[in-house]
């Protein structure tokens, strides 16, 4: 396993990626740490073609999570109406922190690197879709939790 990975090999494996819970929300992306061995923190080159939405709005408990914007311009969705980001922005979600958020592209579209932490075990919160899924990574597994709210019985 290389430890540098060249421009020309990151943009050749870069492919399209569905989100699991909505597959309307495609990102073109390829995972730079798991390239060069990376255990402890997950770094990911990504690109959004114009008007595309990244992910489900979520938030994790366990994960830090950050994006570079690299090129092009979007909004960072969950905080009000959105935040404009462009070309050289930073944006992190410290774990724990509630702010579901999403990217939607410019009509140029935008590219960006993102990462986080690897912790053990996440819980990702889908509050819009009253989903959560919980990540076990030493287990290797995933499980779909549907949302439940408890009743007053008092």
């Amino acid at each position: 396993m290389s430890t540098v990975i060249r421009a020309a090999d990151i943009r050749a494996a870069q492919a399209p990626r569905e989100h699991p819970r909505d597959p309307t929300r495609v990102r073109i992306t390829t995972s730079l740490g798991d390239q060069v061995g990376l255990t402890k923190v997950g770094i990911h080159a990504t690109r959004l073609e114009p008007n595309m939405l990244s992910t489900v709005e979520h938030y994790h408990d366990g994960d830090d999570e950050w994006f570079f914007v690299l090129k092009g311009s979007g909004l960072l969705l969950g905080e009000g109406e959105g935040t404009v980001v462009n070309e050289g922005d930073f944006v992190g979600f410290a774990a724990g922190r509630k702010i579901p958020h999403a990217f939607k592209a410019g009509a140029d579209g935008m590219e960006y690197l993102t990462g986080g932490s690897r912790v053990p075990m996440d819980m990702t919160h889908y509050p819009g879709i009253g989903k959560s899924l919980l990540v076990n990574i030493a287990a290797g597994t995933q499980t779909l939790y549907e949302a439940t709210t408890s009743k007053d019985v008092s």
